[in-house]
């Protein structure tokens, strides 16, 4: 049986976005002056579900218990660049950043199920939302051939997301969403 779920107990201002993501990218960047480079950057983030859940008592004596799954997709588009410290060396250091749009897709699925009377209840919910999107971090890179170079780079990357496209009670507004990101990269040098 399926109908229009509304979560509306408290704690859905605090929706967990998503947890652990696989990332990718493919970004074009062009080294103006020995330590100045420009260039722009695409990349996906698919977050993994996030669950909560909850158990509500509502009157006359009926138990319910509530799952709330979440994840996010999160596509940017930005204009990057990167300030190296050493570029005379053969290892470099650098600091990463960049600042574009985000294409955001975000997901909840909320079931409810009644303990004594065993009902069941599911909904999905999707929106989408396009906000600023930025990142800064730092950066390593070592040339292993001619033309090939690999690094590790750690960033922090930021977006917001509108919560109000959920249509869930006590849930709206833009919130800034923030991200931790590890990345190996592997680079062609023209």
């Amino acid at each position: 049986m399926e109908k229009e779920v509304d979560p509306d107990s408290d704690g859905n201002d605090a929706l967990d976005w998503g947890s652990l993501a696989g990332s990718y990218s493919l970004q074009y960047i062009y080294r103006v002056h020995d330590r100045w480079s420009f260039g722009l950057e695409y990349n996906g983030n698919n977050f993994d579900d996030a669950l909560q859940n909850r158990g509500i008592l509502f009157p006359p004596f009926s138990w319910w218990e509530r799952d709330i799954e979440s994840r996010m997709n999160v596509h940017n588009m930005l204009a990057v660049g990167r300030f190296t410290f050493n570029p005379q060396s053969r290892v470099l250091f650098y600091v990463p950043f960049g600042a574009g749009v985000a294409r955001s897709k975000g997901t909840l699925e909320v079931s409810e199920t009644n303990l004594v009377t065993s009902q069941y209840f599911h909904s999905k919910t999707t929106a989408m939302d396009t906000s600023f999107a930025y990142y800064l971090g730092l950066g390593m890179e070592k040339q292993f051939a001619s033309h090939w170079a690999w690094g590790l780079e750690v960033r922090y990357q930021g977006f917001w997301f509108d919560n109000g496209g959920y249509q869930l009670a006590g849930v709206s507004g833009k919130e800034h969403h923030g991200y931790l990101s590890g990345l190996f990269k592997l680079s062609y040098l023209f």
